[in-house]
């Protein structure tokens, strides 16, 4: 390929990777994301130099123009911080593809390159999956390629392209600019070796990072940035719901968490409580926090409830949870049990400021948080209530109207049944096989939206079966109360977890039962899964296994995870005990690991160091007829270094051309035609002039030598 066409195609893929980089993490309108990713695409196929138009002052001015136009739409008029920080990547955008819509020079290049890193720095600040660790290596190695070819593209548009001639009237030697498209246009600057070997460098430089990243020592240090991660959307969490509010959730794909449930076997699905609600009035839900307690985090533990002396301990379930940012405020458990204790980072309640809460019904309310989060839950089996009977009368409370109409209505339905648990089987059945679940969301004429989905619609999402389960239980006097969360049946076989969706949003009754406690309803007929490709399936399964494994292995590297690496490889070699010797018998272990550690490590260096310093000293491939090119610059600097004249380590024959010239030497000027002449052949593809390049020769054999200075006088 060509340079300027090299140079171009990895401008453009730098550029591109830090834009994918930054669209991925969701701050960009899916509308920006696709314009601007078109504008990109537009404007490789067209070049400044092709178009005078695109060379004039109007069209700067046009673009210009355009760019701040669009940029006071895009902005906003808020002060608070996210619009400042939406308006910025906006503006980013725009930059953007301004600046590569008006390639006339370097220095457009150059501020192109300037607003990718930064829109880099804007992804690093809220990104932290696997997918982003990828890109990042991509456009580092991108980075590198590009940064090169826009140095010697600015080195050889600058240094190499001057023909020397000689002075007329006797004055110094003049120089004018050579046409630079023939080298530009050259095969032999950059090839496939060069390519290769860059991309060699940086996996060298990686692996090198990696081990000091497994290696060096970890501190806890948490830092509380201004940027954080845009909270994925939800409904159906906060203190008050409306029926019909996140039915539609079940066309969101975005994973909320990943569970993972150590030492237990695979359950079909997950169950994952997060708020419950109480009182009901007019096709409304609202909570009511009863005994709401501040939690205390000592070291990352929380215990919620004492365990009791009739539990035993190592009969308690642990579920691992890795929570995204959600705008939900409440943490998930798992769902039948009750929670006994909560283990957090330990630097969950320090910058951030975050703190937790419990009510009497079992709802953990977290409070300022805005980045991810991994806990893990503790929980035992479901035990009765000891509240009194004031407590447990919301759980019974229904409106007169309500209660009259619903209660014909459920003794229909529970026939002959007569125990509570019976009866709210029967009614829990009977909405299952008589009533059609659809996400379709129909507008209630009037009145309470509860009796039309009754009597009329007959069908509706999850929250619509959880109230008429509820309110017809409480029709018959007993406790129920509605609960949001989430229900996965989705298991992931590369990482052995769960995953959460926002489409996995549900709602599910919990009734009190007499000597059971709160026992788990779902009235909701059973929907059938998603239809997708075997394909896109197994694809999206690997990626999820990746981010999981990217965010436990990496982000979550701590002191204790190296440690058990540490442990880990220490048992593949087995241990031999060391000879008793007097005075202190650990002294010798004692240094051993560290004096192997760092003989380890300053031999990977050394390694590191020869291979870069060999590829220092490989040249790019020369063309085959260029030895006769060689030939002559070789003579060339014989006929010099007789006239005093010694090329310096490094020094490039265009270098050293402008340094006899500086010295005033009449071999100046032939010896610049001969650079200028051997440069145009190997870099422009240009046939050597050998009648030419013949008579400078002899016209340098035929200078004068050069007259020794004379020696002091003693």
């Amino acid at each position: 390929m060509r340079f300027a066409a090299t140079h171009k195609v990895v401008s453009y893929l730098m550029v591109t990777t830090a834009f994918v980089m930054l669209a991925l993490t969701g701050e960009l309108p899916l509308w920006l994301s696709l314009l601007t990713l078109l504008a990109i695409g537009g404007s490789f196929f067209f070049d400044p130099q092709r178009y005078p138009l695109m060379l004039g002052r109007a069209y700067n001015f046009s673009l210009y123009a355009a760019v701040l136009l669009f940029s006071t739409l895009l902005v906003g008029s808020s002060a608070s911080a996210e619009s400042f920080w939406d308006g910025g990547l906006r503006v980013l955008c725009l930059l953007l593809v301004c600046k590569l819509w008006q390639r006339r020079h370097n220095g457009d290049y150059l501020q192109a390159y300037v607003v990718s890193f930064v829109m880099l720095l804007a992804a690093t600040f809220v990104e932290n999956s696997m997918v982003y660790a990828l890109l990042l290596f991509l456009y580092l190695v991108f980075a590198m390629w590009t940064l090169t070819l826009f140095h010697l593209r600015r080195e050889m548009e600058e240094n190499y392209l001057l023909k020397h001639l000689p002075g007329r009237h006797g004055q110094a030697a003049e120089s004018e600019r050579v046409e630079v498209e023939r080298i530009l246009n050259s095969r032999r600057v950059v090839g496939p070796p060069f390519l290769l070997t860059t991309v060699g460098a940086g996996l060298l430089t990686f692996f090198l990072a990696f081990f000091l990243f497994l290696l060096l020592p970890r501190f806890h240090v948490s830092i509380d940035l201004p940027f954080h991660r845009r909270l994925l959307q939800s409904t159906g969490f906060s203190d008050r719901l409306e029926l019909g509010s996140h039915g539609l959730l079940r066309d969101n794909p975005r994973v909320v968490m990943r569970v993972e449930q150590p030492g237990q076997p695979p359950q079909k699905t997950l169950r994952l409580r997060g708020v419950s609600f109480a009182h009901y009035e007019n096709g409304r839900w609202s909570q009511r926090r009863l005994g709401e307690q501040i939690l205390n985090v000592q070291h990352g533990v929380v215990i919620v409830e004492l365990v009791g002396p009739e539990m035993d301990r190592k009969s308690a379930k642990r579920t691992e949870i890795y929570l995204e940012p959600l705008d939900a405020g409440a943490l998930f458990t798992p769902s039948p049990g009750r929670t006994l204790s909560l283990l957090l980072p330990e630097s969950f309640a320090g910058l951030t400021g975050s703190h937790l809460s419990v009510t009497l019904d079992g709802q953990i309310a977290v409070h300022g948080r805005r980045t991810p989060l991994h806990y893990a839950v503790l929980s035992g089996p479901t035990s009765v209530p000891e509240g009194s009977a004031d407590e447990l009368a919301i759980y019974r409370e229904l409106s007169p109207e309500l209660r009259l109409r619903l209660r014909t209505m459920a003794l229909q339905i529970v026939a002959d049944a007569a125990t509570p648990d019976e009866q709210a089987e029967r009614l829990s059945s009977h909405l299952q096989k008589n009533y059609a679940y659809t996400t379709r969301l129909w507008k209630p004429s009037g009145g309470d939206p509860i009796f039309e989905f009754l009597e009329k619609e007959r069908r509706g999402h999850c929250e619509y079966f959880a109230t008429a389960l509820a309110l017809l239980l409480r029709s018959l006097d007993i406790p129920s109360r509605t609960v949001n969360g989430y229900l996965t049946a989705e298991w992931n076989r590369f990482g052995q977890f769960f995953v959460v969706r926002q489409q996995h949003a549900h709602s599910w009754v919990e009734v009190l039962l007499p000597g059971q406690g709160w026992v788990v309803f779902d009235p909701t007929p059973p929907q059938s899964p998603i239809p997708r490709l075997p394909f896109v399936q197994e694809l999206r399964q690997l990626l999820d296994g990746l981010d999981m494994g990217f965010g436990k292995y990496v982000l979550e590297y701590d002191v204790s995870a190296q440690q058990r690496l540490s442990d880990r490889l220490s048992s593949l070699w087995p241990r031999r005990d060391p000879p008793q010797v007097t005075g202190s018998p650990t002294s010798q272990s004692s240094w051993r690991k560290p004096l192997w550690g760092l003989v380890g490590l300053g031999g990977f260096g050394v390694a590191l160091l020869v291979i870069l310093r060999r590829l220092r000293r490989v040249e790019p491939s020369s063309p085959k007829d260029d030895t006769e090119g060689r030939g002559v610059i070789r003579h060339a600097l014989t006929v010099l270094r007789r006239r005093g004249y010694q090329r310096g380590p490094g020094e490039t024959l265009q270098k050293l051309a402008d340094r006899i010239a500086d010295d005033g030497d009449p071999s100046a000027p032939p010896f610049a035609q001969l650079v200028e002449l051997y440069y145009a052949h190997r870099f422009g593809d240009l046939p050597l002039d050998r009648s030419e390049v013949t008579r400078l020769i002899k016209q340098l054999r035929a200078l004068p030598r050069r007259p020794r200075p004379a020696e002091p006088r003693p």
